[in-house]
């Protein structure tokens, strides 16, 4: 996120903006030339060109130049070129010799060598104080497709400060977009402060799902090489909502900050809000950015409400225990009921893998006869284990668990893990075994299915065992 704005910085640093326009020695050449006796002036027309001694080109189809005023407009064509091959085009500029002061009037661009290119008007290039500014609107672009649109600009060469107040807009190439309401950037600490910034980020490594609106709004912001921070932030990833309503979750904060070498966000006085309601307070929040495949941290939160639970929130935290394992856990607070404790722990080992998936709650705080009391959980694992054998066998061993307290403990807390879901309405506990080679397949099965459905009159199912032999006797 930080890179895109230095395309600011990166065309400020151009050698043009801050060398003489004009020195005091001037080669000028035309193709025709007339002398205004009068005026005190010395007209020239058609392939006009000026050469200065610090070898600069100015160019125009016409030029009058006023000796006593000290005053040279130039029309049609004007093209201002420095030794570095930076160039100004316009139809109209004003050159005043005593100020240093090269003032166009109308359309205007820059085209720097780096390939950015500055479009607007009425720039005026000050070379006593070395200052390139403009009052007109401007738009900054560079050749990967990111854009700058501002209302106005001053670059202070001398103080290594470009500032920008009205309404400053970044588009990236890869659309997204920050808004500020000023913007002032130190070219030699290339560090940016800005305020009233409004960040719609819309890179893919920034969202956990497809339909993820990722944006930082807060009062101001200080961007550097290694940290954003962000003052009085408001951070989230939900959907836009109509008629612009809160989002449903967001984090509030005293002070946001992204650490870019450690790919970290930190929170100070962190409140974590559901529909704009204050649900969670913590003095200091953190967890990896979205960009991190693997780090122990927060993850985003959800909300549900239900008719039985009524409003409830999950903040889910993600420990990366070791390279080969990771529990997460991700427990569910509600407004009226008990909490809900939900687990999962992965292990993966040389040649196998373990999943393990857990819940508990103590149940209804208030009961009835719709909502019955006592206590609820599920416990589900499954591992999983492949192996050569003798003969270059294939082996593979699958042993799979399954048990839950109440048959309708998923639905009524909507449960979705990588094991279960709300729907998942038959329990297995089993045992397979299959081992192949040329000329053998072995398959080998034992089961119990439970049907948590009420609609089944039979709620076991066995099979003890079931065992499968093929043979391949084509081989040798």
């Amino acid at each position: 996120m930080r890179n895109k704005f230095y395309i600011i910085i990166n065309f400020l640093l151009i050698s043009f903006l801050y060398s003489s326009v004009f020195a005091e020695n001037l080669s000028i050449q035309s193709k025709k030339i007339e002398f205004d006796k009068k005026n005190q002036k010395t007209i020239f027309t058609e392939n006009v060109i000026f050469k200065t001694e610090d070898d600069e080109t100015l160019k125009s189809e016409y030029a009058e130049y006023d000796k006593l005023k000290g005053l040279i407009i130039l029309k049609n064509q004007v093209t201002l070129i420095d030794k570095q091959n930076n160039a100004i085009e316009t139809e109209y500029a004003e050159y005043f010799e005593n100020k240093k002061i090269f003032l166009s009037k109308g359309s205007t661009k820059i085209k720097t060598i780096e390939g950015y290119v500055v479009e607007g008007k009425d720039f005026t290039l000050n070379n006593k104080n070395e200052s390139l500014t403009s009052k007109e609107k401007a738009t900054i672009s560079d050749l990967d497709g990111n854009q700058i649109f501002l209302d106005n600009f001053e670059f202070l060469n001398k103080q290594n400060i470009f500032k920008s107040i009205g309404f400053i807009q970044i588009k990236d190439r890869l659309r997204n977009t920050y808004e500020f309401s000023q913007i002032y950037i130190d070219t030699k600490k290339k560090e940016i402060l800005g305020t009233d910034i409004k960040a719609f980020i819309n890179s893919e490594e920034f969202k956990i799902h497809q339909d993820n609106k990722p944006r930082i709004f807060a009062n101001s912001v200080n961007l550097n090489k290694e940290k954003s921070t962000y003052n009085k932030s408001i951070f989230t990833l939900c959907d836009y909502r109509e008629n612009d309503k809160c989002p449903p979750w967001s984090i509030q904060s005293s002070r946001m900050l992204h650490d870019n070498k450690k790919k970290t966000i930190y929170y100070n006085n962190a409140l974590i809000k559901v529909y704009n309601i204050p649900i969670f307070y913590v003095p200091r929040l953190s967890h990896p950015d979205p960009s991190v495949d693997r780090r122990s941290g927060f993850l985003p939160p959800s909300i549900s409400n239900t008719k039985n639970l009524g409003f409830g929130v999950a903040i889910p935290y993600f420990f990366a225990i070791d390279g080969d394992k990771n529990l997460t856990l991700n427990s569910r607070i509600f407004a009226n009921e008990n909490p809900l404790f939900l687990g999962e722990y992965h292990q993966v080992f040389k040649s196998s893998s373990l999943i393990a998936d857990f819940g508990f709650t103590e149940g209804y705080k208030k009961t009835s006869s719709t909502k019955k009391p006592g206590q609820k959980s599920h416990l589900f694992t499954s591992f999983v284990k492949n192996f050569k054998g003798r003969n270059d066998s294939q082996n593979k061993i699958e042993l799979t668990f399954q048990d839950v307290s109440n048959d309708k403990y998923f639905k009524l807390y909507g449960i979705k893990t990588n094991l279960a879901d709300k729907y998942t309405d038959v329990l297995e506990n089993s045992f397979k075994f299959t081992h192949s080679n040329e000329k053998l397949f072995v398959d080998i099965n034992a089961s119990v299915f439970e049907t948590l459905s009420e609609n089944y009159n039979d709620k076991y199912e066995y099979i003890l065992p079931e065992i499968a032999l093929r043979r391949n006797l084509l081989s040798n």
